[in-house]
């Protein structure tokens, strides 16, 4: 009997640990006419102990697209509520009808119920949500809201989620367009738009997720390295300008270039004066590329002249790259002084290959060295960040690699979800992918893990736009920068100055009013670059814990003997004390 008691509580201590949760998903059905319909599904949950292991099960099969949904959704609630789940494994399954589309409209669902799940809160069962789950928690737009109202309405439930901006529906066959909290009014439903993970948790749950405390300070030494840089770029912007008109032939024009060259130099100065000293340097560079371009057509080079120039400038490129990798990486803005110094060398050694390959175009040739020469000037500056006094991390070949492994993974799922959807999207980032699996293999992990970053961040931008309309995306971009903002906080409390996101940051503001597409981009550079040190171990002090070298697992099967013990003797104790009573009753009978 006793055997059988032990054998029972260790088989179920694991069970102990396990969660179970269910939310409603908002679908579209298709028809056998080939149009759709809304339905409401089942998706339920279940949290293990594990290794951020994510398993869709599906009644019926759905797409893949839900299968990567799923474990965006669990990424976003884990990262978003601050948890490490790398020791729990998700187990999703959506129950349906048949003919239910599967899709990334059930991403906001999914992260509502692992983030409540992982929260202990409970939801309420009147609601339902249906939106995407993009970067920074951001929900996003989907199609078919007011089919899925119409389900929710004909199922019972009492309020909607939807995402922020989509209450005005467009339904384009019938030329009309209806307001989705009055029709919902009509259906007896509450629609409610919600722009977060945070804000669609606070509908459900009743409790107020409070913004990040503290205010986003600027590093004093990126400060002032920063104004110095641009400083030396804006200088420079009039010394190839004053060139440029010494060297002016008649005839030539590049009125054109020189405009624009003008409008980026009053750009940088008002940057400069707002104290944006990345955004004032970025349009200053901008600028002198463009002036250098129309001092290369006043030139007039001959094929021979651009090779020479081109052979000098690769000496040059080739010194300057040794003494880069030769540098010590010691703390994180070491990395990132890396990262930001050798993009450009790259970038310039692309302009190389560009130029070697149409050495007879001696119109475009000239213009490519420029910008090669102009971001070899670039890179140089920026080596000015290297030997910051910053916290140390374990960063040696071996965290490098992990973590540009890490972001490669990442960045794959992200891209081939979106090309799932669309198809001839991301081109150029899925070059620059092969780019970063090529810095992989020749060991160049810093410059993979910023790649592979990039890449990430611009299949993100797909994901965030899908379903924007142009009078909307000031407020996505706002959205973006405080999450953004939060981010930057987030790892200043932690004594890191994530100095390139906080420059993408920064870029983006000045982007706002200027091209709110590429705003909408470096804001997401931004996100994606401004909690860098996730992927690098702080260094531990001489006192090393023994529990650093369990593995997780052992450690819960342990927890799991524990406990299986103290209850054993409870109930071992229980019984002795029962049997000495009976025999108590049996003596003085």
């Amino acid at each position: 009997m006793k055997l059988l008691v032990w054998g029972i509580l260790f088989l179920l201590v694991p069970v102990a640990f396990a969660q179970e949760g269910t939310i409603p998903l908002l679908a579209l059905a298709e028809r056998s006419d080939g149009s759709t319909s809304g339905a409401v599904a089942n998706l339920d949950l279940e949290i293990e102990p594990g290794s951020q292991r994510v398993f869709l099960e599906t009644f019926p099969l759905t797409k893949i697209t839900t299968q990567i949904s799923m474990r965006f959704a669990q990424q976003v609630a884990c990262k978003e509520l601050d948890i490490d789940c790398s020791e729990k494994d998700f187990f999703f399954t959506v129950r349906a009808l048949p003919g239910i589309v599967g899709g990334p409209s059930a991403g906001s669902a999914a992260a509502v119920l692992a983030a409540s799940m992982l929260t202990g809160l409970r939801l309420r069962n009147d609601t339902a949500i249906t939106g995407t789950i993009n970067s920074g928690g951001v929900i996003g737009a989907v199609g078919g809201v007011k089919q899925k109202i119409e389900a929710a309405a004909g199922a019972g439930f009492t309020r909607v989620l939807i995402p922020r901006g989509t209450k005005m529906y467009r339904d384009n066959d019938a030329n009309e367009t209806t307001d989705l909290v009055q029709y919902g009014k009509l259906l007896g439903l509450d629609i409610i738009e919600v722009s977060t993970l945070q804000e669609a948790l606070h509908e459900y749950t009743g409790r107020d997720f409070p913004s990040v405390a503290g205010e986003l300070v600027i590093e004093p030494r990126y400060q002032a390295v920063m104004k110095a840089i641009a400083v030396d770029l804006c200088d420079r912007t009039t010394q190839i300008k004053a060139l440029l008109e010494s060297k002016r032939i008649k005839g030539t024009n590049t009125t054109a270039l020189e405009q624009t060259a003008v409008n980026m130099s009053v750009r940088a100065n008002n940057s400069f004066t707002a104290g944006q000293y990345y955004a004032a340097a970025s349009f200053c560079f901008r600028s002198n590329v463009l002036y250098k371009q129309a001092l290369a057509l006043q030139r007039s080079w001959s094929q021979r002249q651009t090779a020479d120039a081109l052979l000098h400038l690769n000496d040059v490129l080739g010194n300057f790259s040794r003494t880069v990798d030769t540098h010590p990486t010691k703390t994180i803005t070491d990395v990132q002084t890396y990262m930001a110094v050798h993009e450009r060398i790259s970038e310039v050694g692309d302009s190389f290959v560009d130029i070697a390959r149409e050495l007879n175009n001696t119109d475009e040739n000239p213009k490519q060295l420029a910008y090669a020469e102009e971001r070899l000037y670039s890179a140089v500056a920026w080596s000015r960040f290297f030997d910051g006094d910053d916290k140390r991390f374990v960063i040696d070949s071996s965290s490098l690699r992990d973590s540009c492994m890490a972001k490669l993974a990442e960045a794959e799922e992200r891209i081939n979800y979106v090309l799932s959807f669309l198809p001839d999207a991301l081109t150029d980032s899925r070059r620059d992918l092969v780019k970063a699996y090529t810095d992989l293999g020749a060991g160049n992990y810093t410059l993979c893990l910023l790649k592979a970053s990039k890449t990430k961040a611009e299949a993100d931008v797909i994901l965030a736009l899908v379903g924007v309309d142009d009078e909307n995306i000031d407020s996505l971009i706002d959205l973006k920068l405080g999450i953004v903002r939060d981010e930057l906080i987030k790892s200043q409390q932690k004594g890191i100055f994530p100095m390139i996101g906080y420059s993408y940051y920064e870029y983006a503001q000045s982007l706002k009013p200027l091209d709110k597409y590429s705003a909408v981009l470096f804001s997401e550079y931004a996100l994606e670059l401004s909690n860098i040190d996730m992927y690098f171990p702080k260094k531990r002090s001489a006192g090393v814990s023994v529990w650093r070298f369990v593995e997780p697992h052992l450690a819960w099967v342990a927890f799991g003997v524990l406990l299986g013990l103290f209850i054993a003797i409870i109930i071992e104790t229980y019984s002795r004390s029962k049997g000495d009573r009976r025999g108590f009753h049996r003596v003085y009978k």
